[in-house]
């Protein structure tokens, strides 16, 4: 599998947050609907999805100046912080705020990485809101119960974004991105059909986040929510919970039952140590069983990882 940085601009507000299993998703319905498009159709694809998957992608990332702010890894701060536990104490809520840092390829060692947070008025990201309602057409006016008017809250990223794209080598990462043009084209995520999700890809060029890569790294840093596979054996597993309400997308969203069954992930930014490291470009796995109407339906538990070098023996004495 080979890897793509790819740069979007972002065209209108959002009503869902990119990540990397609900734009799977939408990559997947550009299959349905195209069997041309990625060269086989979505069944043959999916066929062998949970020992070798065809396409993993990432949650989206601020993109700026040409620099990629990934998220603060979800570790205690004792590992991420070169600094006496008195002054870790002492200025803990200070250092709970610096919630970003700059994507380097190959990152030092997790310590060293200048974490930082922005101002609220440089913030990547801006939530708005939205009021609207229903006309009753027999008042021809808004009134009470389900004709009242309600606020939906809209996400406005103001900078451009990065994702990753990791594409197996029978497929040519061209199909992917005239994917993500198309999702991009039509809207990504709830209220699509009202003109939100919209973006461009501008640019994308193959990424190797093992290049150059120290040979201490000895743990996984996550680009996506994921779902830890039962035959690896992790140290420890350093994440913040996700859950996804997921729903159907398409013309299944019009279905008897729309809903997905509730999936609990380790959101992007976990850390996976592993007893045995290896040289991974993905961890995770295929989920199955989360429709009641659609038995083929499949979630993104992969994830796509930058090696990491993490404090181990920070985490054999307990911290």
């Amino acid at each position: 599998m080979k890897i793509y940085q790819v740069i979007l601009k972002p065209l209108t507000g959002f009503g869902t947050p990119i990540k990397g299993d609900t734009l799977f998703g939408h990559i997947c319905w550009q299959i349905y609907y195209d069997k041309e498009l990625f060269g086989k159709d979505l069944n043959t694809l999916l066929s062998d999805y949970s020992t070798n998957p065809f396409c993993i992608v990432s949650s989206a990332f601020s993109y700026k100046d040409r620099k990629i702010y990934l998220k603060r890894p979800s570790l205690p701060l004792q590992f991420l912080f070169d600094l006496p536990e008195d002054e870790l104490i002492e200025r803990r809520k200070e250092l709970k705020n610096r919630e970003y840092f700059v994507f380097q390829n190959p990152l030092p060692p997790l310590q060293k990485i200048n974490y930082f947070s922005f101002p609220k008025e440089d913030s990547f990201i801006f939530n708005d809101e939205q009021v609207r309602c229903t006309i009753n057409r027999f008042l021809g006016t808004t009134s009470r119960g389900g004709f009242a008017p309600f606020v939906v809250t809209k996400t406005w990223y103001m900078t451009d974004l990065a994702v990753f794209i990791g594409i197996r080598e029978d497929i040519s990462i061209d199909r992917a991105i005239e994917a993500l043009r198309r999702v991009g084209s039509f809207g990504f995520g709830k209220d699509a059909t009202a003109g939100w999700g919209k973006f461009e890809v501008i640019s994308y060029e193959e990424i190797d986040f093992y290049k150059n890569c120290s040979n201490t790294v000895n743990a996984y840093y996550t680009l996506s929510p994921a779902l830890p596979e039962e035959n690896v054996k992790y140290l420890k597993i350093f994440y913040e919970p996700f859950i996804r309400f997921g729903r159907h997308g398409d013309i299944l969203s019009l279905s008897k039952n729309p809903f997905k069954a509730p999936i609990l992930l380790a959101d992007e930014g976990a850390v996976f140590v592993p007893e045995k490291f290896e040289q991974k470009i993905y961890i995770g796995k295929a989920i199955y069983n989360v429709s009641s109407i659609e038995k083929n339906a499949i979630t993104q538990g992969y994830a796509l990882v930058i090696p990491v070098e993490v404090d181990y023996g920070k985490i054999q004495n307990k911290y």
